[in-house]
């Protein structure tokens, strides 16, 4: 049974199932909430930066670093490893007296004053060599413009990868080597431009392929080799066909690009939700998952969450999360919060904490209040120590005026993220002008892109890497990568690495020609998300049927059973 509520915001009606309910009840809210679900995953990813890193200095050594963050950050920003061993930031009284007498003073602008004067650690992820040039980024070696990965390899210019090696721009793949632009797949090799692939090696543009060798332009097939268009070939046929597209050319790469564009939209069968082996879910791009409601991106062993999205391994009890795995359980209202975490609401980036409330960047932390930049600490409130006794006492009181004020329930305002919002996770889906972001209590970016003189355009890049060895190229190799080339749609400049010249040559398709961020965006736009399902019917038997798919794709959306049907 579900409660009809109306957005606050968006002014939408929105449904609240009885998990939610429970898991509220959980958590010590016996009341309805009153935004939809897409506003709450907004508000909580405005505070996950993401797609940027920056040259600045620690602010504790004055040395250079690569940052998530940005020299604007209102945060003090310190090394992660001097922050782990150095971190001892200032601490505060609560102001009971002031807050009783206005919001000028409430809990909010209290805790503010405070954590602008706590340094955070400038990026994540541990156990890496020759990774500064990442972010999230785990036991890796040899990776450069990455994020959200773990255990790779020799990566450039991918995100949320596990156990890849020598690929450039995949996105959500798993034990993939030598590919390029694949996407949401997994054990594929020397390959291209595949999406939802598994198991597929010396192919390009394939769609929802399993165990396929030698195949282009491809949907929907499984156990093939030899294939082009989805006819089958013999293999002098297939090379031939192959021949004609050389994927090295930039001009005939985006050419097939477009080619698999319409296989998509008119060629190609698409499985409404990609759900597997899970029991009693709702939503999408969910794996090994239980008993979970309006969850995304899920994987490994989660159960009993609602509104939660991209996080897994073993889960449990979340509501209105994201990002949080290693054995996390019970979070509410939460971001980034990772590795053996228990009993977190309204938190941002701890690690390895339980019992905490409105806390910011903790590690190792418990029955802590309020606080920003701790490491080992426990029964504190602003950064400030109590013993156990004190500590539930003052606690229990600033909890019973936040009520009167009406702040407690309420996720930090958007001023509290340490990024700007338009470099964050939710900017993503729910871009937003500087007056719309504004408007919403966000921050807005004080930095943009400049173009100089002497950055060239993307037109002066080759067509193919062939053209370098003809004799026959504007520039000579090592000029080319001595050049800054300008993106005139991201707004940012970029380099062609040696690097990236020899993957050109070794996997056979082009050089980068945009801004890597810009590429990476348009490849996971090719998993669709806006935080919530839509209603449309089945391109078959005409079944009611709920998809992240969008409209375009209306037709070719299949329920389970006719998607079955049409597998060859």
């Amino acid at each position: 049974m579900m409660t009809k509520q109306t957005c606050t915001i968006s002014g939408e009606e929105f449904e609240v199932s009885e998990l939610e309910i429970k898991l509220r009840e959980k958590f010590g809210f016996f009341d309805l909430p009153t935004t939809a679900p897409w506003v709450r995953f907004r508000e909580l990813g405005a505070f996950w930066q993401h797609w940027n890193l920056h040259n600045r200095k620690c602010d504790k050594t004055g040395k250079p670093i690569i940052s998530v963050f940005s020299e604007k950050c209102p945060y003090p920003v310190w090394h992660k490893d001097v922050w782990m061993k150095e971190s001892d930031p200032p601490s505060a009284d609560y102001d009971f007296s002031t807050a009783e007498r206005g919001a000028a003073r409430d809990f909010f602008s209290q805790a503010w004053e405070l954590f602008q004067k706590c340094p955070i650690p400038h990026n994540t992820g541990v156990g890496n060599e020759n990774c500064e040039y990442t972010d999230d980024w785990w036991y890796s070696k040899n990776c450069y413009l990455c994020h959200s990965g773990y255990k790779c390899e020799d990566l450039k210019y991918c995100y949320r990868t596990l156990e890849d090696k020598d690929s450039n721009f995949n996105f959500f793949t798993l034990n993939c080597e030598l590919c390029c632009d694949v996407g949401n797949s997994q054990n594929c090799f020397d390959s291209k431009y595949l999406l939802n692939c598994q198991r597929v090696q010396n192919s390009a543009f394939l769609y929802d392929c399993r165990n396929c060798t030698d195949c282009m332009f491809c949907f929907n097939l499984r156990n093939k080799q030899y294939c082009f268009g989805n006819k089958q070939l013999s293999r002098e046929e297939y090379e031939k066909k192959k021949a004609q597209w050389n994927l090295k050319s930039r001009e005939i790469y985006d050419k097939a690009k477009h080619f698999f564009e319409e296989m998509m939209i008119k060629n190609a069968w698409h499985q409404a939700l990609d759900i597997v082996q899970c029991e009693n879910v709702y939503g999408d791009h969910l794996v090994n998952c239980k008993d979970m409601h309006n969850c995304y991106f899920i994987t490994n062993d989660s159960e009993n969450c609602v509104n939660y999205l991209r996080a897994g391994v073993k889960t449990k009890d979340i509501l209105d999360s994201f990002d949080s795995c290693g054995e996390t359980e019970l979070t509410f209202s939460c971001v980034n919060n990772l590795f053996n975490c228990y009993m977190l609401r309204f938190c941002k980036g701890l690690v390895n904490s339980k019992f905490c409330d409105y806390s910011i960047f903790l590690n190792n932390c418990e029955n802590c209040f309020a606080c920003c930049g701790l490491v080992g600490k426990k029964y504190c409130i602003f950064n400030k120590q109590y013993t156990k006794e004190e500590y539930e006492k003052t606690r229990e009181k600033i909890i019973a005026q936040m009520k009167e004020e009406g702040t407690w329930g309420k996720f930090f305002p958007g001023y509290f993220a340490p990024n700007p919002y338009d470099e964050s996770w939710a900017s993503f889906y729910w871009p937003l002008s500087k007056e719309e972001q504004q408007k919403l209590g966000f921050r807005v970016s004080e930095i943009s892109g400049r173009k100089n003189d002497h950055y060239l355009p993307t037109s002066e890049i080759p067509d193919s890497v062939d053209d370098l060895d003809s004799g026959q190229a504007r520039m000579t190799e090592e000029e080319l990568t001595k050049q800054i080339f300008w993106d005139e749609e991201y707004h940012r400049p970029f380099k062609i690495l040696p690097a990236d010249i020899k993957f050109s040559r070794d996997l056979g398709c082009p050089l980068p020609n945009t801004y890597y961020m810009r590429r990476i965006k348009e490849n996971f736009a090719w998993m669709p998300f806006n935080g919530k399902l839509r209603d449309t019917k089945c391109g078959k038997c005409a079944k009611e049927i709920q998809t992240s798919w969008p409209e375009k794709y209306n037709g070719r959306i299949l329920c389970e059973e006719c998607y079955l049907d049409v597998l060859n």
